[in-house]
Parts: C-alpha cells; sequence; structure tokens
C-alpha cells in the first residue's frame, strides 16, 4: 500500500540498502547471543547461509598494536577502493568490489568485559557510506581479540553480498594464529620506530604476516617511516617461502593522513588474491579453516557449558580451590571435568531453568 513512485525510485534503493544492513546487524546480534534458543537459530543461519553461498569475498585482516593507525588507515583505504570500484577492470580481471565490510574486533578486558580502547565512533566516514558496513565485534576478553564468533560475522557479511571484508585486530597474544584462520590474507600495519622498527613486532604475527605495511609515513614521521622499512625488509629475507609467486611478504609505507601509498597497498592486495586464487592456495587455506574453527568451536562449547551447567559449575569451583591449595594438577583437573562433561552429555539434554 505504501509505494514508492518511480520518480522516487533513488529514495527506494537507499531504503533497501538501508534495511540490508539492518537485517544483517541483526543477524549478526543472534549468532553472538548466548542464548541457548538464539544460539539453535543461529546455527541454523548459517548452515543455510553455508550451503546457498553464491560467490565468496576475499577477507583481508587488518592487525597492529594501538597505536599503529589501523582504524585511520582502514578508513582510508576502504575509501579509496569504493571510490575507485566505478571505473571497472574487469577486461583486465582485477578484483573491483562494490561493497565492502568492516568487522572491528573490539579488545574487550577479561576482567571488567569492558572496552579497552574506548573507540566507539571510529570509521565515521565510512560507516556512512552507502556501500560499506561496519560492524564492532567484541572480543569477551579473549587474548588477542578474535573469538569463533568473528569467524562467522566474517560468514555473514560474505552471504549479505560484501565482496571484500577487512577485519580489524590487534594481533596481540594468541590472536595472529586466530586471525589468520579467518582471513585470506593478513596485513600487519607498524608505526614508525625510528632505527629500531622491530622492538614493537611480535614475532609470531611477522611470521603470519603476508604484507607489512608502515603506517603514519608522513611529514616529521617520514625518514623514521622509511627506516622502520628497511629494517623490516632485512628482517622478511629470512623467512621460509610463503608460496609460488609470493615467496616474503612485501613492506610498503602508507598514509591515511595524506593518501601516499593507497593505491600501492590497494594492487598488492589485489595481486595477492590473483596468486592465491592461480595457485589454488585459496581454496585448501578454506578448507584448513573450516576444520580449525570447528574443533575451536567445540572447545568453546563444552567451556560454555560448564560455565552454565550448575553441577558442574560447582565442581569447577571446587577444583580451583584444590588448584589453589595445591591439592590437584591443572591436569588431573581437566581430566575430572572432562569426564563430568561426558557424562553429562551422555544423559541428553535438560531443560535448566537459568538457560531461557
Amino acid at each position: 500500500s505504501n509505494r514508492i513512485s518511480s520518480s522516487n525510485s533513488g529514495v527506494e534503493k537507499d531504503a533497501l540498502v538501508f534495511e540490508k544492513r539492518i537485517a544483517l546487524s541483526k543477524a549478526i546480534t543472534l549468532i553472538e547471543s548466548h542464548s541457548i534458543a538464539h544460539t539453535q537459530q543461529a546455527d541454523l543461519l548459517l548452515n543455510h547461509v553455508t550451503k546457498t553461498r553464491e560467490k565468496s569475498a576475499f577477507r583481508v585482516g587488518i592487525a597492529g598494536a594501538p597505536g599503529s593507525g589501523k582504524s585511520s588507515l582502514i578508513e582510508a583505504l576502504g575509501t579509496y577502493i569504493l571510490d575507485h570500484s566505478d571505473h571497472s577492470d574487469d577486461e583486465i580481471g582485477r578484483f573491483s568490489p562494490e561493497k565492502i565490510a568492516v568487522v572491528c574486533v573490539d579488545p574487550s578486558s577479561s576482567i571488567t568485559g569492558g572496552s579497552i580502547l574506548g573507540d566507539k565512533t571510529r570509521m565515521m566516514e565510512l560507516s556512512r557510506h552507502p556501500r560499506a558496513f561496519v560492524r564492532p565485534s567484541p572480543s569477551k576478553g579473549v587474548l588477542g581479540g578474535l573469538t569463533s564468533y568473528t569467524n562467522d560475522v566474517v560468514s555473514l557479511c560474505e552471504a549479505a553480498g560484501y565482496e571484500l571484508v577487512l577485519v580489524e585486530t590487534v594481533g596481540l597474544g594468541q590472536s595472529e594464529i586466530d586471525i589468520s584462520q579467518t582471513v585470506d590474507m593478513l596485513v600487519l600495519i607498524v608505526p614508525p620506530g625510528g632505527g629500531d622498527g622491530l622492538q614493537g613486532a611480535k614475532k609470531g604475527i611477522l611470521e603470519v604476516a603476508d604484507m607489512l605495511v608502515v603506517n603514519k609515513a608522513d611529514g616529521q614521521l617520514l625518514t623514521a617511516a622509511r627506516t622502520t622499512a628497511a629494517d623490516y625488509i632485512g628482517a622478511t629475507h629470512y623467512f621460509r617461502s610463503r608460496m609460488e609467486g609470493w615467496e616474503t611478504p612485501p613492506v610498503l609505507l602508507a598514509s591515511a593522513e595524506t593518501g601516499d601509498g593507497l593505491e600501492d597497498l590497494w594492487k598488492e592486495i589485489q595481486r595477492y588474491r590473483e596468486v592465491v586464487i592461480n595457485t589454488n592456495a585459496l581454496q585448501s587455506k578454506r578448507s584448513a579453516q573450516a576444520r580449525y574453527w570447528m574443533w575451536k568451536t567445540v572447545q568453546d562449547l563444552i567451556t560454555n557449558k560448564i560455565k552454565a551447567d550448575e553441577d558442574m559449575k560447582l565442581t569447577a569451583e571446587a577444583l580451583e580451590i584444590a588448584l589453589e591449595q595445591g591439592n590437584i594438577a591443572p591436569r588431573a583437573a581437566a581430566s575430572k571435568l572432562l569426564d563430568l562433561t561426558t557424562r553429562s552429555l551422555a544423559k541428553g539434554p535438560h531443560t535448566d531453568k537459568n538457560q531461557s
């Protein structure tokens, strides 16, 4: 009854885009819920998404310590890509996405559950773009930021038609392992570090990074940025060869402030995508990632079940006291909990008033 006239087709299109973004936001909220009913609905949704997916997005992880300027660089890069995606490069087979999603893994405290960085207003310009979707994904206190929910959020963005998904994380603790299992390409962002550019970098994240970008390469920091880049170029020669066509990770200079280096950064991302597709590395990597997340989710589900079940929760608390008093080894305590979990699973599902 409330049909929009054809003269307002632009308004109608904008409304449709808005509705799709709202639907995607609701779907993400559903899979992040701890409610038993929501979990079951989320499983059905993710199964449907997996089976009916027509084409896959390219997933790029952006990692780096706080202060490296990740958010600013992602916003500048995302805006650059969208501004240049109208000029089709299909005749030479270049990847030119029409829509971009950004998943910002918001590092939260394992003690309070609150945001560590408190950055709720990042990427305001990009989030207002009609062909962009920016979504914070809380880490729920997980070391390094990434949870199994993040992988599901990326899958939903992919299903919603976003051809490029950027995943931002802090790159601390265990997250270099988790993020490399979520994305097709991992880009490490580092700030200029003078003559000792390697000092702030974790060895683990360096070994899994496919590209390094020295950000803030402008003004008075340009000389320091060049020195830092030279340090990293020297270090990457000692890394084992990644794959044919991408032996060592390139090291680039960029500035979110001036836009310098964004074109080269985007071209290298496009080139990496071509390499992993042409060598079939992308398909094998995705298969390995699916297996990784199945086992990671099993661990999470078992932990959640122990915490939700009153009997197991009491046993866990008693074991924690025994651990503090030195009366039991951690491995033996874990075995007791696993045995109790196995017996609970064998009994089958039961109704718990606290799980509504």
